[in-house]
């Protein structure tokens, strides 16, 4: 018989572990609602070119790692590799820019890039994103930063700063980009392959290399902060007091260019300092809509890695729901259990149970071994008595409960 194992790069995520990842979505999504964002649902499967135009064919994503391949009718479909270029073509396609001055959502669910796995980084890995269009003040993106830095103070992530840039408006980047493009000639032997092409047709691309050559081959150049037109250098200026005055922990990084084209002016990473590694990004991308087919809108958005947050977390932190493990002896006990338990769910008590028949004691080692605390037993002597045991299984105590007032003191003893 064969032996079916899950892909590389892919993996289970289990009931022990899904406690602390719904913590994290739940404070995600609570912060993000309090601001005003509501949630979108978007599609896994797009077209492969709404991400060549949206994220830009000189990336890594869309040039390495993107699964893409032909449907059945032969158009080339891509598994999404991230979310903004759907929710952009979500907001152009249903004309929410007719319904809303400043529409805000937030999405939430898994990415798929053919990358090489590594410590927090999988090929099917899940993010939260939050996007928000029609704004261009500095002040929109201020609120998407605070979001992610309320987020974090809330699940008690503390070793962690925020690095923030502007690649300033295409003004600011074109002028940029031909200042480097000499620089980069001169010097085209010490870059590795891959930045040897980006040079030829995407110079930023260059700051984005993790190769320890690349990355002292830049060492020198000068910050693009210095080449920001006076409209772009008031965005950032405006930014940087806003982060200051709500105690913000931050650093600038005129080397931070973030891995797609679409940003202009603003664009930040939260880094983890104890692993050394981004656990959310994101930016301004003011001429995306349009270069989508759509009006001129600008936005701003994040996406946050809950792979790369989950280890961040202290179990302990995570609140521990008790589960009633309910055992019922003989037919009899098994249908007026099942009343019993409507009971309890109907009153918001978790339970679950066996249906089989066992004996009690196999029943009470299945319930230690899964780790139940509590447990209820029913047998014919309870039900002619009324009554039902309640067992503590760490202290081993037992005690006799009137059927009327299980809710109640189940409710008391596990709160």
């Amino acid at each position: 018989m064969e032996n079916f194992i899950k892909l590389r790069g892919m993996r289970d995520i289990l009931p022990e572990e899904i406690e602390i990842w719904k913590k994290i979505e739940k404070t995600f999504i609570e912060v993000s609602e309090l601001f005003g964002f509501g949630e979108i649902r978007i599609p896994v499967l797009e077209s492969k070119a709404l991400f060549e135009k949206g994220i830009g064919t000189d990336t890594d994503i869309v040039m390495k790692e993107m699964y893409e391949f032909k449907d059945k009718k032969g158009r080339d479909i891509a598994l999404r590799p991230e979310g903004t270029a759907s929710v952009v073509r979500a907001y152009i396609e249903n004309k929410i820019y007719e319904k809303k001055k400043i529409a805000r959502f937030y999405y939430l669910g898994p990415m798929f890039r053919y990358d090489r796995p590594q410590k927090g980084r999988y090929r099917q890995f899940y993010q939260f994103g939050v996007e928000s269009f029609g704004g261009k003040s500095p002040y929109f993106d201020g609120e998407v930063i605070q979001i992610l830095s309320i987020v974090f103070e809330k699940l008690m992530i503390e070793n962690f700063v925020f690095l923030i840039n502007s690649l300033g408006c295409k003004n600011c980047k074109n002028e940029y980009v031909e200042i480097i493009k000499s620089y980069f000639e001169e010097n085209f032997d010490k870059f590795c392959d891959d930045c040897k092409l980006r040079i030829r047709r995407n110079p930023l691309r260059v700051f984005d290399c993790k190769n320890n050559l690349c990355k002292y081959a830049i060492e020198k150049l000068p910050s693009i902060i210095d080449y920001l037109c006076n409209d772009c250098k008031k965005h950032f200026d405006i930014l940087i007091n806003l982060l200051k005055k709500f105690n913000v922990n931050f650093e600038i990084n005129p080397k931070l260019v973030r891995g797609l084209d679409y940003y202009t002016k603003t664009v930040f990473e939260v880094l983890d300092k104890n692993e050394n590694i981004a656990i959310a990004g994101g930016g301004r991308y003011d001429n995306l809509v349009k270069e989508m087919g759509g009006p001129d809108i600008p936005a701003v958005g994040f996406a946050a890695g809950i792979d790369r947050i989950v280890p961040l977390l202290n179990s302990k932190q995570i609140e521990k729901k008790e589960i009633i493990y309910c055992i019922f002896l003989g037919e009899n006990a098994r249908i007026k259990g099942f009343e019993i338990m409507k009971n309890l769910i109907d009153n918001e008590i978790r339970v679950e149970s066996d249906y089989e028949d066992r004996p009690i004691g196999e029943y009470l080692r299945i319930a230690n071994k899964s780790g139940k605390k509590w447990c209820i037993i029913l047998g014919e002597n309870e039900i002619k008595k009324g009554v039902i045991i309640l067992k503590n299984m760490e202290t081993g105590f037992q005690e006799e409960i009137n059927e009327k007032d299980i809710v109640n003191i189940i409710k008391e003893k596990i709160k």
